[in-house]
């Protein structure tokens, strides 16, 4: 009886042994969820980089980058003495206007106006005379006596940039005065500079001021205003 006991709790330690070998639990156990464990920390990970870029489309390319916007090259004009300026800027001509110079003036002021040609490298200083132009009724052919008399002269900077020029707007005429515009370089211009005669405005014109050649070595353009009653004067 007592042998057929000890063969029973025998028999019922190996049963158990086998149980807990098939319910993964005890020391067997724990060595396979450490291997497990280990074989996950040892295997790497997905590059996060590589998972955010999206697959090349294929046929697709991309566009290329803009191309620098090419700058125009420039004529510097420091050291040039006043007849090499005057040639300078009176040769000056615009893309659109090449039968014409690029500085020029008309009524209400000075301009430059080169649009895509080659433009000076620093602004350039012209000065601009202005004078008062009395007129009486002459028995002469002209028409006309002129007396002129100063108001003032500048310099100007003029360019590189396009436009008008600032500063450069002429005193308004009145009474019987007109105004003479003449935008110049080197010496001061003095009356004896000046045009003898001066003509008007044609009747039928309409355009109240004239462009007048100023016969002076360095004038660059000219501009009369006469009063809007000259013809009663």
């Amino acid at each position: 009886m007592r042998r057929l006991r000890l063969r029973a709790t025998a028999v019922l330690s190996v049963s158990a042994f086998v149980l807990a070998g098939c319910s993964g639990a005890g020391p067997a156990a724990d060595i396979r969820g450490g291997a497990a464990r280990s074989k996950a920390s040892a295997s790497p990970s997905p590059s996060p980089s590589a998972s955010a870029s999206p697959p090349a489309s294929p046929g697709v390319i991309a566009a290329p980058a803009p191309a620098p916007v090419p700058t125009l090259p420039c004529t510097s004009t420091t050291g040039l003495d006043a007849t090499a300026l005057a040639d300078y800027l009176k040769g000056l001509k615009s893309s659109d206007r090449t039968d014409s110079q690029a500085l020029f003036m008309v009524d209400d002021g000075l301009y430059l106006r080169l649009v895509k040609t080659q433009p000076p490298c620093e602004p350039v200083p012209v000065k601009l005379g202005f004078f008062r132009v009395d007129m009486t009724h002459s028995t002469d052919s002209a028409g006309y006596k002129f007396t002129y008399t100063p108001i003032r002269t500048l310099t100007l900077a003029v360019g590189p940039a396009d436009g008008k020029v600032d500063g450069s707007l002429p005193p308004a005429p009145s009474g019987c005065g007109g105004v003479l515009s003449v935008a110049y370089v080197g010496r001061d211009l003095v009356e004896s500079d000046l045009p003898h005669s001066l003509r008007l405005p044609a009747k039928d014109s309409t355009l109240d001021w004239v462009l007048i050649d100023v016969d002076r070595d360095g004038v660059l353009d000219a501009v009369f205003k006469p009063p809007s009653g000259a013809r009663d004067c």
